[in-house]
């Protein structure tokens, strides 16, 4: 299954900004990225026409709805194209399904690291599950944003 517009992220300028995110969370096996939505990296064809005109505007609005993800499957996991493509597509498929339960306004960026291709789909989904979890982008778990997008007071020593 393949990612509606909507909720793809792609782009050197997106993985980037990403990658250079302060909120990263750790399993066994893959590492969440989560980053907050700058829509002025995405490319023309995946913004849609109601961002390209918030983008045009300048509104901050329509960065807070936006959900996006994208899936890292380095060679280093396997050299085989048909089963890293199969890890992206069940990884995809567990986005969708999560989708409703998670909090809007966040780009998330999986990268699988390697050993990933050896563990089975059932570990790889539970590990999923508690990354999110951890994260708190899960709306029904935490009532909070996940504490590495909270701006950090500056420390005041007395």
């Amino acid at each position: 299954m393949v990612l509606s517009r909507d909720h793809r992220l792609s782009g050197t300028m997106v993985f980037d900004h990403l990658y250079r995110a302060r909120a990263r969370f750790h399993g066994n096996n893959l590492v969440l990225r989560v980053g907050s939505p700058k829509l002025h990296y995405l490319k023309p064809g995946l913004m849609g026409s109601r961002n390209r005109a918030a983008v045009q505007h300048n509104s901050a609005a329509a960065c807070q709805g936006d959900l996006r993800f994208a899936v890292v499957v380095s060679k280093k996991v396997s050299k085989r194209a048909v089963v890293r493509n199969r890890l992206r597509r069940l990884l995809h498929q567990a986005f969708i399904r999560n989708v409703p339960h998670l909090r809007p306004g966040h780009w998330l960026l999986l990268s699988l690291k390697p050993g990933a291709a050896q563990r089975s789909e059932d570990q790889l989904l539970q590990e999923w599950s508690d990354v999110l979890q951890r994260s708190g982008l899960r709306c029904g778990h935490e009532q909070h944003p996940p504490a590495a997008l909270i701006p950090a007071e500056p420390h005041v020593q007395v």
